[in-house]
């Protein structure tokens, strides 16, 4: 099978999510051209264009974020070429709001399949103004009901979603929910997790683009409050990654006074991070399903998220996870609380041990990578298979 992906956010989740896929699809012996835009590339994805140069070609696709109809029509043209000289294509996979956008309107215009990943819709936006999301929303439809011919969301509530705003017909949507490595799985815990916590703080912590998608301002906030509540308890924030609000969330903990017990190392090595932490916090305003909570649970650690897409319907199936309202610090600081406070500190690391334990060998039963490419693959033969009859 001969697989064109189109992305523009070649960075986060919706880079993974890609990095995954291409990984998986040229494993498997297909062919894949990655037509990608060079202005939003993290470091992961630069990496996986240099170990997977001879197996998959990328394409610079010279397009950017915001809507520009002068930008985007010369966008298309570009992919019209891309499909043209390197095709023919028997599938076009489009991700996120731009990505996707731009493959879909060039799939129907070059009469080949389309399937998009939308990896959390900007309507999903608590604070988005009504009239943006009546524009999004109409885009989205228009494309959704004349140019996609599947739609593939990565939650349940993703799904309910897209099919209460009647983006596409139901029968043209499922679910795929993201997945994660073997090696995710292999994160060993720190020799402190048995320490008491008067002899090793209590580590909350979290791995995330610093963006105000993901509000690392809240958890800075939140974790104020907690050390506030609990004197007591020795506690400490780690905060791993970067982003545009890298410098603001600085200012923000030099001006709290706590620099000593919040840490901001930016990017390093998410698996070495989730060693040294407690409890994992997800802050995000929005998401689709997150990367890093899999990831998380998948390190042994029990987590308290703000209520996006996906966490109910994931942390909801461990007992001990504990999920609180989106774009509220005090009740984010609660949730920390509440899991500060399950046990006595002789024991309570323990209790956060099995409540991490369950999310482990929930994780590996029903999220793995290579479920996520086995069924894409499926989704791209029956349009194969829809497209010939």
């Amino acid at each position: 099978m001969n697989v064109l992906e189109v992305i523009e956010s070649c960075s986060a989740g919706v880079g993974r999510h890609v990095i995954g896929l291409c990984r998986g699809l040229a494993a498997n012996g297909h062919s894949v051209t990655v037509a990608y835009s060079p202005y939003r590339l993290d470091e992961a994805f630069r990496r996986f264009m240099v170990e997977q140069r001879r197996e998959i070609r990328f394409l610079p696709l010279e397009v950017r974020t915001e809507i520009s109809p002068v930008s985007d029509f010369r966008g298309v043209i570009r992919l019209l070429r891309v499909i043209k000289r390197e095709g023919p294509f028997d599938v076009i996979h489009g991700h996120s709001s731009k990505g996707g956008g731009l493959a879909r309107i060039a799939g129907r215009l070059a009469a080949v399949p389309t399937v998009y990943t939308p990896n959390s819709l900007i309507m999903a936006y608590p604070d988005i103004s009504r009239q943006k999301a009546a524009l999004y929303t109409l885009i989205e439809y228009i494309f959704g009901r004349c140019a996609t011919s599947r739609i593939i969301a990565v939650s349940e509530e993703e799904r309910e979603l897209i099919l209460s705003l009647s983006l596409v017909p139901s029968n043209r949507i499922m679910v795929i929910q993201n997945g994660i490595e073997d090696r995710d799985f292999e994160v060993s815990p720190r020799e402190s997790v048995h320490k008491d916590i008067s002899q090793e703080p209590l580590t909350f912590g979290s791995v995330m683009r610093f963006s105000a998608q993901k509000a690392p301002g809240d958890l800075v906030e939140a974790f104020i409050w907690l050390n506030e509540a609990l004197p007591q308890l020795p506690t400490r924030l780690v905060i791993a990654g970067d982003g545009e609000l890298f410098a603001k969330t600085r200012r923000q903990v030099e001006e709290c006074g706590l620099d000593e017990h919040i840490s901001l190392p930016g990017w390093t090595d998410a698996r070495e991070v989730l060693r040294e932490l407690d409890v994992f916090v997800i802050p995000s305003l929005y998401e689709g399903l997150s990367y890093a909570v899999l990831e998380a649970m998948a390190a042994k650690l029990p987590v308290v998220s703000t209520s996006v897409f996906g966490m109910r319907e994931t942390l909801c199936r461990v007992p001990g996870n504990i999920i609180v309202p989106a774009g509220n610090p005090t009740a984010l600081a609660g949730g920390m609380r509440r899991m500060a406070t399950l046990s006595d500190t002789g024991s309570l690391r323990q209790v956060l041990r099995r409540i991490g334990q369950a999310n482990h060998d929930y994780v590996r039963a029903h999220f793995k990578q290579s479920d996520v490419v086995r069924r894409t693959l499926e989704v791209y033969w029956a349009l194969c298979r829809q497209h010939l009859s």
